[in-house]
């Protein structure tokens, strides 16, 4: 077991934060705000001797942090705020005692730590959803134009009606120069939203230049450009999960069962709980995988004439294609359709 001389419990504003040091014997020797700028912390951080470790809740800042940090201490715990319920449910909460209260829970071994993931994944990340909210701004745009032709007894079948070339036709066909100018306005927004989502994927694709991992994936069938990117920059590194299921739990994909007086109840379903993004992506790529000639699709054909609902089919080959690409990242190894095992039908 590590064994350290201080333990610096940070209480994270984007102002000032908290900071309290405590000794191994868990008794505070200093307390201080500090500002929440890495050049601060450094400072503060590095004048405190001895072997050190810092713990602090996970937020926004919590990256930024442990970039500033990672050098100056042997340990940063990133602890889960949804599960300290000393700190959440305080009656007395303040920046002082919030601080102190975590070195309670790390004396009681009750802290639950959190993977930070480092540069370049997190700007990966923040891309990906940028780039996801533009796609659902372009698909509500589109509606929203759609619906203004439709209001009005206008044909509007097809893609056609979002390029500039028909939208010129079709506002002529409106009864009043307002109606006009409103669909000149839905044009405008589609335009402006299509282009930075070129931008967004060209900056997407400048970070996975930088990743063997996204190519790694991306030969695996059913994966595009934006779901190998996805999958690598949650995933991060497959090694820090214990298990297959620590995997298929994380990407939303395990099962859910009911327990009473330590007994199952009803039958397992469907988890709800996991992350949306991975699970997203990873059931898009299912889609695109059963629809070619691999062995994925050979794997859902067979689960189909064993009976397995469609869903449950689908969801397994989602299952299936988040083993193979964490094993594909930890290993290395390009994609080999024969190593994926398709059961007897």
């Amino acid at each position: 077991m590590k064994r350290f001389d201080k333990t610096l419990m940070f209480d994270v504003h984007s102002g000032l934060s908290q900071l309290a040091v405590a000794d191994e014997c868990g008794e505070v020797q200093l307390e201080m705000q500090v500002r929440t700028v890495p050049e601060d912390l450094r400072q503060v951080v590095g004048g405190i001797s001895g072997r050190k470790r810092v713990i602090m809740e996970q937020g926004p800042l919590s990256g930024m942090i442990s970039d500033a940090l990672e050098d100056l201490v042997e340990e940063i715990v990133v602890a889960d705020p949804t599960k300290n319920a000393l700190i959440a449910c305080a009656e007395d909460s303040s920046d002082e005692r919030d601080a102190l209260r975590l070195g309670v829970l790390d004396r009681a071994k009750a802290i639950h730590g959190v993977f930070v993931p480092p540069e370049p994944y997190r700007t990966l990340r923040s891309l990906l959803c940028h780039d996801h909210v533009l796609a659902n701004s372009v698909t509500a745009t589109k509606n929203r134009l759609k619906g203004l032709l439709r209001r009005h007894a206008i044909p509007c079948r097809g893609t056609g009606v979002y390029q500039k070339s028909t939208r010129r036709e079709l506002r002529s066909k409106l009864p009043n120069p307002q109606l006009r100018w409103q669909l000149d306005s839905l044009g405008r927004q589609l335009d402006g939203l299509r282009k930075e989502r070129v931008g967004a994927r060209r900056a997407v694709r400048r970070i996975c230049a930088k990743l063997p991992q996204v190519r790694t994936v991306r030969s695996i069938p059913g994966f595009g450009a934006i779901a190998s990117a996805t999958f690598v920059a949650w995933i991060v590194r497959p090694d820090r999960f214990r298990s297959l299921n620590k995997i298929s739990s994380y990407c939303g994909l395990g099962l859910g069962q009911g327990f009473t007086n330590w007994k199952p109840i009803g039958r397992s379903r469907a988890s709800k709980r996991g992350n949306r993004e991975v699970k997203r992506v990873l059931f898009i790529a299912a889609r695109s995988a059963v629809n070619g000639s691999n062995a994925f699709s050979r794997r859902y054909e067979a689960r189909l004439e064993r009976g397995w609902p469609m869903d449950a089919a689908r969801r397994d080959i989602a299952r299936k294609l988040a083993f193979v690409a964490a094993a594909l990242m930890r290993t290395g190894r390009k994609y080999d359709d024969r190593l994926v095992k398709v059961p007897a039908g």
